[in-house]
């Protein structure tokens, strides 16, 4: 039985919405202390990359990165449906090499790499509010499935998970252990796991929309953290209203021609976790429209 992770939604996608926005620490503003950037072309997944690539203490190097990356860093989106740009930017590329000033850190690089884009390429940007169709997840009629957590959040690590500490084979089947920290990536035989340690409803309503790609809204009701594993078959064509709603009438491409191993989404949340996506028509959404940008940078 396979294992395979996604290190990059690993590393990226992880949320913990959990403090009101009061709570939060104010943004600080920081600028890269030097940036270089070179033209760079689409990777080929040959190339080799010296040195480390992304964020290391101190530094941010990025081998052929696209233009259209770097706004997703500095706005913090994670769903297409959060941003608007010109299609060219996703196929300019840029190898960057940049130094943090002191006291910045990983927290720090979206609005470094805001400024980056306003200070080298002159960006021009709004926002706007947009209604479109999404879900609502709410609990089941059957009830929910879900344990209130009694032990603080944990992260997954890739420390543990080199060091066997996630996984463990029981009664046949691969499960999570008892100390696993929250994860969201692949499973084995090409499933998908989202196990949440100590997690909002609000948590989980934003990883259901990174799998979507639509919106989904907390409407559970459900307050506190939750420890809650979702094991599921992802679906092809997911989108408002066809194959997550159940009786949708286009019919779902893609899937293997055998017993699935684990059920699709909408009924592994109904089984596992005693919830349910509600399709809803209008839902608003904050989104970023970049109006224009200069495709070469300003001298190093």
């Amino acid at each position: 039985m396979a294992l395979f992770m996604s290190t990059a939604s690993y590393l990226c996608a992880q949320e913990t919405g959990k403090s009101p926005a009061s709570a939060q620490p104010a943004q600080r503003d920081y600028r890269f202390e030097v940036a270089s950037l070179r033209p760079g072309s689409p990777p080929t997944g040959w190339e080799y990359k010296a040195g480390p690539q992304g964020y290391t203490p101190g530094r941010f190097r990025e081998t052929n990165m696209q233009f259209s990356a770097m706004a997703w860093d500095a706005f913090k989106v994670k769903r297409s449906y959060q941003i608007e740009y010109p299609r060219w930017m996703d196929s300019t590329f840029f190898t960057i090499n940049a130094t943090l000033p002191e006291g910045a850190d990983k927290a720090d690089l979206p609005i470094m790499f805001k400024h980056l884009l306003e200070d080298r390429f002159g960006i021009v940007f709004h926002h706007e509010t947009r209604q479109m169709a999404g879900y609502e997840l709410v609990v089941a009629k059957s009830g929910s499935r879900l344990a209130r957590s009694t032990r603080p959040g944990k992260d997954m690590t890739i420390e543990a998970l080199t060091k066997g500490e996630v996984f463990e084979m029981k009664n046949g089947a691969l499960q999570f252990t008892k100390d696993a920290g929250s994860y969201d990536g692949s499973f084995s035989g090409g499933s998908y796991a989202l196990h949440g340690r100590d997690k909002t409803m609000s948590d989980l309503a934003a990883n259901l929309a990174e799998k979507l790609n639509a919106p989904v809204m907390d409407a559970t009701g459900l307050e506190g953290g939750y420890d809650y594993t979702l094991i599921f078959t992802p679906e092809p064509m997911s989108r408002p209203g066809i194959v997550v709603s159940p009786g949708g009438g286009v019919p779902i491409a893609g899937l293997p021609d055998r017993p699935l191993e684990h059920p699709l989404l909408r009924d592994a949340l109904r089984e596992q976790l005693g919830l349910e996506l509600r399709p809803v028509k209008n839902v608003s959404i904050d989104v970023v429209v970049i109006d224009s940008a200069n495709k070469v940078p300003t001298e190093n």
